[in-house]
C-alpha cells in the first residue's frame, strides 16, 4: 500500500514539475530581450541543442555579408601580444588595451590565446573576456582558449595559482588511478570551471599513445596502449563538452615515439601508414566520435607517408587524405602552433601559413607575425594562388562550429538558441 501511494505522489510531482516548466518557458517568451548581450553569449557557452544543418544554414548567411578580410581573420588563433606589441611586454597582458580593440576590429581574428601571463585569478579572467568579447565584430565572438590537459606542467591551472584550487590531475595518472567514468567526470568538471571564466575553447587533450622514447610528453597522454588511450579519451571529451567546451585533440597523426625536443627542429617519425592505422589513429577516431571540434596536426615529419621531409600540418596527405577523408573529420584542423622555434628555424611564417592552408588547414595557431601572416593569405587569394572557396571552407566550419556550441549567437536567433 505504501509503494502505491509512493508511485502516486512521484506521478502527481512530475506533473507539477511539468507544469511549472511549461509556464516558466512561456514567462520567458513573453519577457526575452530579441538579440543577446555579450555576457548572454559567453553564458550560453554550453553545447546548444540547435541541429549542425540549421547552424551552417546560419553560417552560411554569415559569411555571405562578409569581406574577404573579414573572412581570412577568422582563420587566426592569436595570442594578445600580437594585437598590441607597443604596450605588451612579451604577452604579458591582463587588460584591454585600446591598441587590441583597434586591431580585432580591423582584423576580426578568430580567436585569442591566454596564457598564465594574461590570468591572474578568476575574477580578472572573466573581465579580461567580457572585454575582448566586446570587441567581436562580423564574425563575432571569439574563441578564447586555453591549454588546460587536466594536470601537469602544461596546463593553465599549474601555471595560474588563481586557477589551481580543484587539484587537477595529469593525464598519465588519469590513466593509471581512474576509472573511465571518473575520467569523464573530471573532463566535465574542467568544462565547467573553465566556462565558468569565459573560456570556450581548449587547445586539448593529447590523444596521442605515450612512449619511454619520449618520457616528459608521455605524462601528457592518457596511456601508453592504444586501445586504453582510445577508450579513456571518449569519457574525457565528452565530459570537456559536455561542461561547456570547445575541445581539440592533437597532435595528429602522433607525436609519442619521437624521441627530442619536437617544437626546435623539424623531427622524423618513421612508423608505417599500416602502424599509425592500428595504433595513433585509434585514439583520433574515438575522440572524433565522442565530438572533438577541433584536431591539431603536429609538425613532426612522417617520412613513411609524404614525399618531403615537412611538418605534417604542411602535407595535403597527412590534413586531407588521412584526417579530413579517412577518418571523415568534419571539425576544424589546426596548424601547431607557429610560435615554436621548429617554425622560426626553417621557414618564413608567411611560407608556413599558406602551406598549411593549402594543405586543408582551417586555423594557424600562435602566429609570431600575425599581420605579415594575415596580409600574405588575402594576398594569395586576391592573387589566384589560393581559390577564395577554400577559405570560405574553413570558415564555414569556425562559424558553424561556433553558432552550435554557443559560442556565437547570430543576430536575431538569440532567443532561438535559448529556446531550443
Amino acid at each position: 500500500m505504501k509503494q502505491l501511494l509512493w508511485m502516486g505522489f512521484m506521478v502527481l510531482f512530475a506533473f507539477g514539475v511539468c507544469a511549472c516548466g511549461n509556464t516558466q518557458k512561456e514567462e520567458n517568451k513573453e519577457t526575452a530581450q530579441p538579440t543577446a548581450t555579450v555576457s548572454d553569449v559567453l553564458e550560453t557557452s554550453s553545447p546548444t541543442p540547435i541541429s549542425s544543418d540549421e547552424a551552417y544554414l546560419q553560417a552560411e548567411k554569415m559569411l555571405a555579408g562578409m569581406t574577404l578580410e573579414q573572412k581570412v581573420g577568422q582563420m587566426f588563433l592569436v595570442d594578445l601580444y600580437q594585437l598590441d606589441q607597443k604596450r605588451t611586454l612579451d604577452g604579458a597582458a591582463r587588460k584591454l588595451t585600446a591598441n587590441m580593440g583597434k586591431a580585432l576590429r580591423q582584423y576580426n581574428v578568430g580567436g585569442i590565446y591566454l596564457t598564465e601571463l594574461n590570468i591572474t585569478d578568476k575574477n580578472q579572467c572573466r573581465q579580461l573576456v567580457d572585454d575582448l568579447q566586446a570587441e567581436a565584430v562580423t564574425g563575432g565572438s571569439l574563441y578564447i582558449a586555453v591549454e588546460e590537459d587536466g594536470g601537469g606542467s602544461n596546463s593553465i591551472s599549474a601555471k595560474v595559482a588563481g586557477l589551481n584550487d580543484t587539484g587537477y590531475i595529469a593525464p598519465a595518472e588519469m590513466a593509471h588511478n581512474m576509472t573511465e567514468q571518473q575520467v569523464y567526470e573530471a573532463g566535465k568538471k574542467t568544462g565547467s570551471e573553465l566556462t565558468d571564466i569565459g573560456i570556450n575553447l581548449n587547445l586539448a587533450p593529447v590523444a596521442d599513445i605515450g612512449s619511454e622514447n619520449n618520457p616528459d610528453y608521455a605524462k601528457r597522454c592518457l596511456g601508453q596502449d592504444a586501445e586504453q588511450v582510445s577508450q579513456i579519451i571518449d569519457g574525457y571529451v565528452r565530459g570537456m563538452r559536455e561542461g561547456g567546451l570547445a575541445v581539440t585533440l592533437k597532435h595528429f597523426p602522433g607525436i609519442g615515439k619521437v624521441a627530442g625536443d619536437y617544437t626546435e627542429t623539424v623531427l622524423e617519425q618513421n612508423d608505417s601508414l599500416m602502424s599509425l592505422r592500428n595504433n595513433n589513429f585509434k585514439g583520433y577516431q574515438s575522440g572524433i566520435q565522442a565530438g572533438a571540434d577541433c584536431v591539431m596536426v603536429g609538425n613532426v615529419s612522417f617520412s613513411e607517408v609524404t614525399v618531403k621531409k615537412i611538418p605534417a600540418f604542411m602535407s595535403q596527405d597527412i590534413v586531407t587524405k588521412l584526417l579530413r577523408k579517412e577518418l571523415k573529420f568534419d571539425g576544424i584542423i589546426m596548424t601547431s602552433p607557429f610560435d615554436d622555434n621548429v617554425i622560426r628555424n626553417n621557414y618564413t611564417y608567411e611560407f608556413a601559413t599558406l602551406e598549411a592552408v593549402k594543405a586543408g588547414c582551417d586555423m594557424i595557431v600562435l602566429p609570431e607575425k600575425f599581420k605579415e601572416c594575415y596580409h600574405a593569405l588575402v594576398s594569395a587569394v586576391k592573387e589566384g594562388k589560393i581559390d577564395e572557396r577554400v577559405i570560405d571552407t574553413s570558415v564555414y566550419r569556425i562559424l558553424q562550429n561556433k553558432i552550435q556550441r554557443g559560442i556565437l549567437v547570430p543576430e536575431g536567433t538569440a532567443q532561438e538558441s535559448h529556446e531550443q
